[in-house]
């Protein structure tokens, strides 16, 4: 029999979750006069369409061809959304009115659970001023000690596959994912903590390599509708019992707490032996780690990290700095792997690029040469995003919506806490952005200079890969620079192609767009090309 105290408590939580569903359809601007496709189940709606589909863009792609580019949609428990992938309003939101449009509770909460109480999940003053503190960090004059450091670190995972993996052979067929997470990994050890993780020397034998293992595709890829609507009733519970939900050893909560676990050891580790060098009056690390240890004993309250902040920051780093990276210099791999003829111009870039270098007497590229080099550029891997109106506003459009009725509007008016998701994944490929051919891997349109967007959107070459505006990635320059570092080196050294067989790859629902073998008995991050050495 259950309890008395737990019959009231779920009494009182339904009360709250039914009064609130009432209260938020109760608006004076309604979202319903938008076309949108069709509302799907009420326990789910068309999220499951977007978090759970066999492969990731099928319902965005189509609801751009046929619904236009803001559109309402059904959300959890019928809730409406308003769906964008229209520049302007993308703009808006994010650039013009970052912090009035903060992100969800529930959204919040799936952050903290994954990363703790960091940079992603602050919001207002508190983003801000832990923005401030991280920022010169991440400045370009931070950045330019760093290249030598990630071309080493990639040379190193060259030489250990050559080592290993070809011992007796020129080709083999390699999962490139991994060896890319364990290059990221090392590389955000080093550059932002001045740590060994030794993740290539030791492989997936690397504690925190190994945690991060598949950790998207364990803790995200097939998600049930209940388990969708239960994440959504997250948002009625207090943090404390979240808390102690998060540590029940059974399934993704297994998963997640053990990977965090092993993340928050490793970051109370730097931050330790680091601490103790600066009170050495030792130097230490000259990068991410000083401004975190300054910032942990400072006595401004403004330039202060707390405890329970400091080491948040880090496993955000851990992970955003290393696996985000890493998949997506794997979707780079894959394209090249399917165009030979590309793959060719970029290794002829490289070296006559290099050639220039060493006629002016530097024997290695400066972040000049790499970003000279325009043929390198790289998939998306974070499809959307989710927001919430903080007040009553117009949102401007600058492709003209058809709404139910066929009146076409030019802006959405909306009230305080309307449910809004961003799609970067649609933007990206957007036919009025990037022209008729937008969802073909062609490279040569960012060199071409014919099309520009009207909108200027994103932090880098107009495209939403790395979010927009005050909560646009703060590492985007770091990561580029790991990723041109990275491509060159293997460039340089293998031949990719694709594995032989009937081998499928698609865009794989985990969270992020994680590259997946179609079809595989059990789903995870993996993306097996030929690989050959020059």
């Amino acid at each position: 029999m259950i309890p008395i105290y737990f019959q009231l408590a779920g009494a009182l939580l339904g009360g709250l979750w039914i009064i609130r569903l009432v209260l938020s359809r109760i608006r004076h601007h309604s979202i319903k006069h938008l076309a949108g496709p069709p509302p799907g189940s009420w326990l789910v709606g068309n999220w499951s369409d977007q978090v759970s589909p066999k492969e990731i863009g099928d319902a965005e792609f189509s609801w751009i061809k046929e619904y236009g580019t803001a559109l309402h949609i059904k959300h959890i428990f019928g809730k409406d959304r308003l769906w964008l992938a229209d520049p302007k309003a993308i703009q808006y939101v994010l650039n013009t009115s970052g912090y009035n449009y903060p992100k969800p509770y529930a959204t919040r909460v799936g952050i903290e659970m994954l990363l703790g109480r960091g940079l992603v999940w602050a919001e207002g003053t508190q983003h801000a001023r832990q923005r401030k503190i991280m920022n010169p960090a991440f400045s370009f004059a931070a950045l330019r000690g760093f290249l030598p450091l990630f071309r080493q670190t990639s040379q190193r995972a060259v030489n250990k596959i050559k080592e290993g993996t070809f011992a007796g052979s020129e080709t083999k067929v390699v999962d490139i994912v991994q060896w890319l997470s364990l290059i990221t990994l090392d590389a955000i050890g080093e550059a932002a903590f001045g740590y060994q993780f030794h993740a290539i020397q030791k492989g997936n034998e690397s504690e925190l390599a190994n945690a991060y293992q598949d950790l998207f595709t364990d803790a995200f890829a097939n998600r049930s509708d209940i388990s969708l609507a239960v994440e959504e009733l997250l948002e009625y519970i207090p943090s404390w019992i979240l808390h102690l939900i998060f540590r029940i050893p059974v399934g993704r909560f297994k998963r997640l707490y053990g990977y965090l676990t092993v993340a928050r050891g490793v970051a109370q580790d730097i931050v330790d032996k680091q601490t103790s060098l600066y009170m050495d009056g030792k130097e230490g690390s000259k990068d991410v780690m000083s401004i975190l240890v300054r910032a942990n004993l400072s006595e401004d309250p403004k330039a202060k990290l707390s405890a329970q902040e400091i080491l948040p920051q880090m496993t955000t780093l851990f992970l955003a700095g290393h696996d985000t990276t890493a998949t997506t210099s794997a979707w780079a791999i894959y394209q090249l792997s399917r165009h030979p003829e590309f793959q060719q111009l970029i290794r002829d870039e490289i070296k006559a690029t290099k050639a220039a270098a060493l006629e002016r007497g530097d024997t290695e590229l400066t972040i000049a040469d790499l970003d000279s080099m325009k043929k390198l550029r790289f998939h998306p891997i974070v499809p959307g995003i989710t927001r919430e109106a903080g007040r009553d506003d117009i949102i401007p459009l600058s492709i003209p919506q058809k709404t139910k009725s066929g009146e076409i509007i030019t802006s959405v008016p909306i009230s305080k806490g309307q449910s809004i998701g961003i799609s970067f994944l649609a933007y990206n490929r957007l036919p009025e952005v990037w022209g008729p051919d937008a969802d073909q891997w062609r490279p040569e349109r960012f060199l071409e200079g014919t099309r520009l967007p009207k909108t200027s959107l994103g932090v880098f070459a107009n495209i939403a890969s790395f979010s927009s505006g005050v909560r646009g990635c703060i590492g985007w320059r770091f990561a580029v620079l790991e990723m041109q570092a990275m491509l060159i080196e293997m460039l340089e050294n293998f031949e990719f192609a694709p594995p032989p067989g009937n081998v499928e790859i698609i865009l794989g629902p985990a969270g992020i767009m994680t590259p997946m073998i179609k079809g595989a008995d059990k789903p995870k991050g993996e993306l097996p090309v030929t690989m050959t050495v020059l």
